[in-house]
């Protein structure tokens, strides 16, 4: 291996050096020494696609025993940034990679190679993971070669590629974050928290992509900002902002989506194509394993040690909790609530109490439809009006759980702008992903001005510990 890396380096190196007459086909020749280097002689070139053919990309297949597939891009210099710039900026792509990768997808390979000969990106195409990455030919030889020879290929190595850890993955995310909304709030004199509303914002668009919730508008929003990102892309990026803008209106026009409610200093930043345009550009260029819930909530553990413990805090059982749950029935559970204090549970208290709620809803819903049928049989006809009125009589939390949870069972208490931030982010992709899984589609997006309130400076289940300690007793069914 030692012969052949320093033949690699010497080759990379001898291509760069005379770039000023080179030729396409000089590069191919270069190319396919490159690979014969790896174990891939001859190597299998393949007609470019649209990417491929509008970047003059040379791609070749690498295919190990009908195995584990390599798409090799093989770019002119100039066009790829360094590896390194791109992580610095917290991102995972740059422009040409993107593209090339996306393509990539489209054939059904597992792995892409984006390779100038000099600067080299490895990709997972089926996570969208930066796996390996190399600056010059000498770390390609260190990091990419030993997994990109024949041999190696076939042997299954790339699997066993170690993948970046969620910790480092939130940290990525948090870096580009922070770096934006610093930008922003210098740019229009805001609060932390009103900036950060921006990159929240498409967090929330990014995060719907793949969850058909949104009932008449379907994927309309989706291409709308597919449409302005690539729009952001190109030479003349010119009313980017104000598409932007337009797509948040809708947003909160269509759904009520909190997140979306005009906020006029923050609108008036974004409306700034100079702003909003590189802004979509580097959000394009985060892999979609940074849109998850659980990395998102990971990216808010940093700062202070309080806040970072309401950040990895995992929900314990509460039996006074578990006990009023179960005390509940058709004739209560309207009225019924469970409140969450984020100072003393943390976050992620948030999806395990609400699920819990809901799912109480779900379980009383079957109650009732038993009791129904059991209504239904006993009377040999059964109209459309008797029926209708057995139907009236249907608890709301049985109706429209999520709404109901949202506007009556369940409530949580933060103690300042960012935990209100925090919470609403979360809560919203949380909602996002339960009407996904129980294949839900919305009319309208539950409001949370009920769920997400002030933390007083006595709660009401203290107060009435308090209370039961002097003797004073209330009816405790709406209580904890």
């Amino acid at each position: 291996m030692m012969d052949s890396s320093r033949e690699m380096t010497q080759l990379c190196e001898a291509w760069w050096q005379q770039l000023a007459t080179s030729t396409k086909v000089e590069q191919q020749r270069y190319v396919g020494r490159f690979l014969a280097l790896l174990g891939w002689e001859p190597p299998i070139p393949f007609s470019p696609r649209g990417a491929a053919e509008a970047l003059s990309a040379s791609p070749y297949i690498l295919r190990a025993a009908g195995q584990t597939s390599v798409a090799a891009y093989f770019l002119m210099p100039g066009i790829l940034e360094p590896p390194s710039a791109i992580q610095e900026r917290g991102l995972d792509f740059c422009l040409p990679a993107r593209r090339l990768v996306e393509e990539a997808r489209t054939m059904k390979v597992a792995y892409a190679l984006v390779s100038d000969l000099y600067r080299s990106y490895l990709y997972d195409v089926r996570t969208d993971e930066l796996l390996l990455h190399a600056d010059t030919p000498a770390l390609f030889n260190e990091a990419l070669a030993p997994v990109l020879e024949k041999d190696a290929l076939e042997r299954g190595i790339l699997e066993e590629v170690r993948r970046e850890p969620r910790s480092a993955v939130a940290r990525q995310f948090r870096e580009w974050r922070d770096r934006w909304t610093t930008h922003i709030a210098a740019q229009g004199g805001l609060g932390g928290e009103t900036a950060c509303l921006a990159v929240d914002r498409l967090v929330t668009i990014r995060y719907l992509y793949d969850r058909n919730i949104l009932k008449r508008t379907r994927y309309h929003h989706q291409q709308r900002f597919n449409e302005l990102c690539a729009l952001a892309v190109s030479d003349a990026p010119k009313g980017v902002g104000e598409g932007l803008l337009k797509l948040f209106h809708d947003m909160w026009l269509d759904w009520r989506m909190d997140l979306f409610e005009a906020s006029p200093s923050l609108d008036a930043v974004l409306r700034r194509d100079d702003i909003a345009a590189p802004l979509l550009k580097e959000f394009g260029l985060l892999s979609h394993g940074k849109f998850n819930i659980a990395t998102i909530l990971e990216s808010f553990n940093w700062g202070e040690p309080d806040e970072k413990l309401r950040v990895r805090m995992v929900p314990d059982s509460n039996e006074d909790r578990e006990h009023y749950l179960s005390r509940q029935t058709l004739e209560t559970i309207d009225d019924a609530r469970i409140e969450v204090d984020l100072a003393e549970e943390g976050y992620r208290a948030i999806f395990h109490w609400l699920d819990r709620v809901i799912n109480l809803y779900e379980r009383l819903e079957v109650d009732f439809d038993a009791k129904a049928r059991r209504e239904q049989e006993q009377p040999e006809d059964l109209d459309l009006f008797a029926w209708s009125e057995i139907d009236a009589s249907r608890p709301n939390a049985c109706a429209d759980k999520i709404a109901h949870a949202c506007e009556q069972g369940f409530q949580v208490y933060f103690g300042n702008a960012h935990q209100h931030r925090v919470a609403r982010l979360l809560l919203t992709l949380h909602l996002i992903n339960r009407y996904d899984q129980t294949r839900q589609t919305v009319e309208r997006f539950p409001g949370f001005a009920n769920v997400l309130v002030k933390r007083p400076v006595v709660l009401p289940a203290d107060r009435a510990r308090q209370n039961a300690a002097r003797g004073i007793f209330f009816d405790g069914e709406g209580m904890e």
